[in-house]
């Protein structure tokens, strides 16, 4: 487990998502992970991410949904910076009406990537 600042992965894609957790991890990030949009919205009340990792396309609540909800919530309305991800040729034009800090298209460039969350994690 990293020791720096906390990061939630919302990724239903194995691979992609064990993917993501190595990399961050090995960059020291405490890495904490959910499949679906219902699973991170518990765990982004539970264990207050410093930035989240967001796949539009879930199962369950898709991403759209469960950043909506997240915004909505007193408790991290607004405080949390989401990185949006996605492969879909909408997805940027969604990560900027959500109001997402940034947005990666699928398939992205991982130390563009860690850069970015560095930054974020660091505001």
């Amino acid at each position: 487990m990293g020791t720096g600042p906390r990061v939630l992965i919302v990724e239903d894609d194995d691979s992609t998502r064990e993917m993501l957790c190595t990399v961050l991890n090995e960059s020291n990030f405490d890495i904490v992970a959910a499949l679906d949009g219902e699973h991170a919205l518990r765990t982004s009340l539970a264990k207050r991410p410093d930035v989240i990792l967001l796949d539009l396309g879930l199962p369950e609540l898709d991403g759209s949904g469960y950043l909506r909800q997240l915004r909505e919530r007193d408790e991290t309305a607004g405080r949390i910076p989401v990185i949006v991800t996605s492969g879909s040729p909408y997805g940027r034009q969604i990560a900027e009406e959500l109001g997402a800090a940034m947005f990666f298209s699928k398939p992205f460039d991982l130390d563009e990537l860690v850069a970015a969350i560095t930054r974020l994690a660091s505001r």
